[in-house]
């Protein structure tokens, strides 16, 4: 009986942990100025080319900064993603839009470089986009963490009812000026 006792709980934890979401680690970190000290910069080398960038190591968005996504094919056979983000993420993204105009953007996917953007126009929209380059086990990550925008969603009572519809992808980051295409 004692012995039970003690198992159940450590049953109950093991199958608790097997339930959980997939880890997860979405980051965009800007380009800085690469005399900026190594505590403070990290070099990084952009696949498809010679170029190596210099970004912040604190990034300026992250996971906790999205509240919804808009999956989306992309032109190359992989997918893209739209982000919308929260007030915190929109607040963040309007002004790097703003004071880093001209610079590179990169958005990280548990480490993977996933978006090389360089920012050319003021964004207010709160929504980022990853324009092409994710697999379909990382939208299912993404959609294991968050709601897809324009999908239904169930209310108390079991009734479906309706998201907002998803912002139009436009009035970002222009992704044809990335480096590196």
């Amino acid at each position: 009986m004692r012995l039970l006792r003690f198992l159940l709980p450590l049953v109950l934890v093991a199958f608790m942990a097997g339930t959980s979401k997939p880890p997860l680690s979405l980051r965009f970190h800007t380009e800085t100025n690469p005399n900026g000290g190594d505590e403070f910069t990290l070099k990084v080398p952009l696949p498809d080319s010679n170029q190596t960038l210099c970004l912040s190591k604190v990034a300026v968005i992250s996971e906790q900064d999205v509240m919804a996504i808009f999956p989306f094919p992309a032109n190359d056979g992989t997918q893209g993603c739209a982000l919308k983000l929260d007030e915190h993420g929109r607040i963040a993204l309007d002004t790097l839009s703003q004071e880093s105009r001209g610079t590179m953007l990169l958005g990280f996917l548990n480490t993977r470089l996933v978006s090389a953007v360089q920012i050319d126009r003021h964004v207010t929209s709160g929504v980022l986009y990853i324009a092409r380059g994710l697999t379909p086990q990382e939208i299912g990550i993404l959609s294991k963490h968050f709601p897809a925008l324009g999908a239904k969603k169930k209310s108390k009572k079991g009734a479906p009812q309706a998201t907002p519809a998803p912002m139009p992808p436009a009035a970002s980051f222009n992704p044809s000026t990335a480096r590196g295409d």
